[in-house]
């Protein structure tokens, strides 16, 4: 039965490896088609109307939403963390800012990638094997979640399809100009 364990957290392992570097490429894209998307409309964008609101420039997409427990994600964090810390002998202070900053944004695939560099063992179990499915389902629906920006849809869209999709993406970024005169008669 052992045997078979240790077959299928290979299998998941392997999945989860391989997803995580779709998610790597996918945001890689993301960031390409944001770059490509802020330079198409950067003129109608400046023309919006300043908000007062300070504006969050952290990546939304790095942070994982999974279901993997509170308790696995800091048993696997915490033997990576005490293998890596700057504190211990033979401690690396960056693997132990990527070790943070994985466990900070639910990044289990990171953290087990991490354990497997370090020839940390991780306790073979169903739950474990459990544990890596839900991290597997939560990298696929980030991976979806970036593929349906309005920045990847610009990006990727067919040219004939690009003059209504601007269209439509002004439609939604621009309030009418009828709404900003009369906020501006109203103010005045």
């Amino acid at each position: 039965m052992n045997e078979l364990i240790k077959l299928r957290q290979k299998k998941i392992r392997q999945k989860l490896r391989y997803l995580q570097l779709e998610l790597m490429e996918a945001k890689i894209i993301y960031k390409n088609s944001l770059q490509k998307f802020h330079k198409d409309f950067s003129e109608d964008i400046k023309e919006q109307p300043k908000s007062d609101d300070k504006v969050d420039t952290k990546d939304p997409y790095e942070e994982i939403k999974t279901d993997v427990s509170e308790d696995t994600m800091k048993k696997v964090y915490r033997k990576v963390a005490n293998k890596v810390h700057p504190d211990k002998k033979g401690g690396d202070k960056k693997k132990f800012q990527l070790a943070s900053e994985a466990n900070k944004n639910n990044d289990f695939g990171q953290l087990l990638e991490m354990a497997d560099e370090l020839e940390i063992d991780i306790e073979l179990s169903n739950e474990l094997i459990d544990e890596m499915n839900k991290q597997c389902n939560a990298v696929v629906n980030n991976i979806n979640t970036i593929k349906t920006t309005t920045a990847w849809t610009w990006a990727h869209c067919q040219e004939v399809e690009r003059e209504g999709l601007r269209q439509y993406i002004l439609a939604t970024i621009t309030p009418p100009k009828n709404l900003t005169e009369e906020k501006t008669k109203t103010e005045n």
